[in-house]
């Protein structure tokens, strides 16, 4: 056991964004369980004090979280006192655990006249971590005038000097380069943490010295989230339905009969419910890939677009028009608010046709959930007069309309490991199945007839052998039931 404790508490420092998501929760669970809970806090509570910069402190605070969340964890005074870098989003973490830490952040400095930017700091922008971080200060920089940008680029050059043998911790690319071309990496190194820290003690800069006003420093906070509070507590669940590997082989016909035959099975292990949006690579080799994508659409009569042209006329909407909108009540609060959009944003005008499920906004992104986005996130896009809540419950989302749950949503690990091919949306596979079919109803289309289809998208990659990238082939179709 003790062992075990040893092996999950050093994986929190692993480079693998997934693997540290994963061991968060198992961790979480530990300190909710009685058996485990004081060896498992004791690691934890020395794990935290050794950490040297602040986003290493955040990732360890959320195991916290995590189990105060899931597992009815309760913290001491303790925590609060072995945080060795505070930030605005540790004391947004201890302030939901019900603690406080009056520490004060020793070291703050504001960017010295003379300090020229390091070439290194713009270097890995775009490469070792995502643009976000840089954009963020470059918009604070344009709204105000004061330099977060260079700040930025000071706390970076300076956070050096906390892993000094290794600032960098090795290649990135270690991974993926005897793979060959067309692999994306999984990384999330100290390149990224560093970064994130620097992220962090510039909101702590512009609080202290300028003036920032801490609601806004909060939620300038919140783009340096390493899970999404609502995502945070999904566990991999591969439904009893998935389709085999050799389904959606073959040519568009056969492709509709794979489809229709997912939907069959959903309503056998689900008597009564539907399958709203289903996304995940259902072959993963070395020269051969598949990805299948379906969402259920809805279509009301007067449609100037032919059956047979529908899928021909609907693919350029498959990733235009804007996401699902979604905000929360509070910055940490687990359940997610979604903006029920007005039918003429989302209804095609040609075909009369709507989607019933979209993909959800980049509000409170998690960097260590990117495997989820952009396009796992299906949640039901339904014109309503009330709005929807997505909350966490045994592993999955709920999507509820008042009181009641009127879909859910899965996901699973397909092909998992520490790259992905580039044109992949994900790793991993998920599904958007209702209860029952009252999320059909909405007041725009309730006097009308309405027929449903699946739209749906077989993305396959192929490649003889070599390093040479994949050759990608799409294939669209809407299947009518």
């Amino acid at each position: 056991m003790m062992d075990d404790l040893r092996i999950l508490v050093a994986r929190l420092g692993w480079p693998s964004t997934a693997a540290r998501w994963w061991t968060m929760q198992e961790l979480a669970a530990r300190l909710g369980a009685p058996a485990s809970k004081a060896a498992t806090e004791a690691a934890l509570l020395e794990f935290l004090g050794t950490r040297k910069l602040e986003a290493e402190v955040v990732e360890a605070l959320f195991v916290f979280w995590m189990a105060a969340q899931a597992h009815g964890y309760e913290a001491s005074q303790k925590l609060a006192e072995s945080i060795p870098k505070t930030s605005v989003l540790s004391e947004l973490l201890l302030e939901s655990l019900g603690l406080w830490a009056d520490i004060p952040d020793e070291g703050l400095e504001e960017v010295p006249e003379d300090f020229e930017i390091p070439q290194d700091f713009n270097g890995v922008q775009g490469a070792d971590l995502p643009r976000m971080f840089r954009t963020s200060m470059t918009e604070l920089e344009a709204a105000t005038r004061l330099p977060f940008v260079r700040q930025m680029a000071f706390e970076w050059s300076m956070n050096k000097e906390a892993y000094p043998d290794a600032p960098f911790q090795g290649d990135p690319w270690h991974f993926s380069r005897l793979l060959g071309d067309g692999f994306s990496g999984q990384i999330s190194s100290r390149t990224a943490l560093r970064m994130i820290s620097a992220y962090h003690r510039t909101l702590a800069v512009a609080e202290e010295f300028w003036g920032m006003p801490p609601d806004t420093a909060e939620e300038w906070a919140l783009l340096a989230l390493p899970v999404h509070p609502t995502l945070a507590l999904l566990r991999p669940r591969r439904p009893a339905w998935f389709p085999g590997r050799t389904e959606f082989d073959g040519d568009d016909e056969a492709i509709g009969g794979a489809v229709r035959s997912l939907v069959e099975r959903v309503q056998l292990e689900r008597p009564g419910d539907e399958l709203m949006a289903f996304a995940s690579p259902v072959v993963m080799s070395m020269d051969r890939c598949v990805e299948v994508s379906v969402v259920r659409w809805a279509q009301v009569a007067g449609s100037s677009v032919a059956d047979e042209g529908l899928a021909e006329h609907l693919k350029d909407l498959w990733r235009t028009g804007e996401l699902l909108a979604s905000d929360f009540h509070e910055p940490l609060g687990t359940t997610t608010v979604l903006e029920s959009p007005a039918h003429q944003a989302i209804a095609d005008r040609e075909s009369r046709a709507w989607p019933l499920a979209k993909l959800l906004d980049f509000e409170r992104l998690g960097y260590l959930q990117l495997d989820l986005y952009p396009g796992r996130l299906y949640l039901p896009a339904i014109p309503r007069r009330d709005q929807l809540e997505v909350t966490p419950r045994d592993g999955v989302l709920e999507v509820k309309s008042g009181s009641a749950v009127i879909a859910d949503l899965s996901y699973w690990n397909a092909g998992w490991g520490p790259v992905r091919p580039m044109q992949f949306d994900g790793n991993c596979g998920m599904a958007l199945v209702s209860r029952g079919t009252a999320y059909r109803i909405s007041p725009d289309d309730a006097v009308q007839e309405v027929r449903s289809f699946y739209f749906w998208r077989v993305r396959t990659l192929h490649r003889k052998g070599g390093f040479n990238g994949f050759e990608e082939k799409l294939s669209f179709g809407a299947t009518f039931v």
